[in-house]
């Protein structure tokens, strides 16, 4: 158990690696097949905005940069909305990612990552003095966090928006209220108090647009919660391109800490607290070490590091947390114009 008195939580629980290693291949095919090298374009920053980049590294046909003003790393010259809106319809990753890879690791998940989130952000609830009676999911996969959340409160009126016809009728079979389509497109503005974007921000290729799009369907004193990757984090700064979670075309945004916040900002939302509860960083990097002894080489007080007992490491995890160091970040914020504790 966690100090918090969570189930201990390990990357093989929630991404097992032949489950995942197919998955990347498929992505890797899909890549190829969807996204040829003309017809994309240089974007700037997708979170702060700024167009001042420093060219990274490229994987897989995608190249990335990183925003000299905010340390945002994303992937440019970008391909069309059109082509990515193909890809997640059409792509065997994703029809992979919804009939075998999630189904596989849903009850796991649920116990160990949603179940926990459902009561974490509960908590956040309470603390802002905020009682949500309407909260939307977008991104809702198989609904087991909106489902996990009406245990703790049966009289929310839940709403999953789901642009993946199978998993839309995973959450429909839960009686949850399902729109099948994406969130630009979702018949909800002004009704939600809560709106939720769980693993999601990473994937889009408008980043402003959607967490745009997120604060329409606010009503006023309503509340955002966006949980995606962040480059501050601990696992990608020591892996770099040779980490599993830099997947283009699945994975293409990756804003700071000071990203997130300047993204959140331009997007019209106030009271903007970023966080990084994540508690994988350190096993992330154990289990990328195993699989090649090599890959901290020239790195001996990593090296070192990864070789300490669990007690210590599970010190320098949650102090990683505490710190905004982690690579899972949370982003809490306002509507723009209304206080948090306005919405009772």
């Amino acid at each position: 158990m966690t100090r918090s008195g969570q189930p201990t939580l390990r990357e093989a629980d929630i991404r097992p690696d032949k489950l995942l290693e197919r998955y990347l291949e498929l992505c890797r095919q899909d890549a190829a097949r969807y996204f040829p090298e003309h017809g994309r374009d240089d974007v700037p920053c997708p979170a702060c905005g700024k167009d001042d980049p420093v060219r990274a590294f490229s994987k897989d046909g995608f190249a990335f940069s990183v925003c000299r003003a905010c340390g945002t790393l994303y992937q440019t010259p970008r391909p069309g909305s059109d082509v990515f809106v193909r890809f997640y319809r059409d792509a065997q990753s994703s029809a992979y990612w919804a009939g075998t890879f999630f189904p596989a690791v849903a009850e796991a998940r649920r116990t160990k990552l949603f179940a926990p989130k459902a009561a974490r952000v509960s908590a956040l609830c309470a603390e802002s003095g905020f009682n949500p009676e309407t909260v939307v999911e977008a991104g809702a996969g198989f609904g087991i966090f909106l489902d996990e959340w009406r245990k703790l409160h049966p009289q929310t009126r839940t709403v999953a928006v789901e642009p993946q016809p199978d998993m839309a009728r995973r959450c429909e079979a839960l009686g949850i209220e399902t729109f099948q389509g994406f969130v630009e497109d979702a018949p909800l503005r002004g009704e939600a108090d809560m709106v939720v974007a769980m693993e999601v921000i990473e994937h889009v290729r408008e980043p402003l647009a959607f967490c745009q799009s997120l604060a329409e369907l606010l009503r006023p004193g309503g509340r955002v919660l966006v949980t995606g990757l962040c480059i501050d984090g601990f696992d990608l700064r020591v892996l770099g391109e040779r980490s599993r979670a830099i997947c283009p075309p699945q994975h293409i945004n990756f804003p700071s800490v000071a990203g997130y916040e300047k993204l959140f900002e331009r997007a019209g939302f106030e009271d903007v607290a970023v966080f990084t509860p994540g508690v994988l960083d350190v096993d992330i990097v154990r289990s990328a070490l195993r699989a090649d002894p090599c890959i901290l080489n020239g790195q001996p007080f990593l090296e070192e590091l990864m070789r300490k007992d669990d007690a210590t490491l599970g010190a320098f995890q949650r102090y990683l947390s505490d710190n905004r160091l982690s690579s899972h970040c949370w982003v809490w914020a306002a509507r723009s114009g209304t206080r948090g504790g306005d919405a009772q």
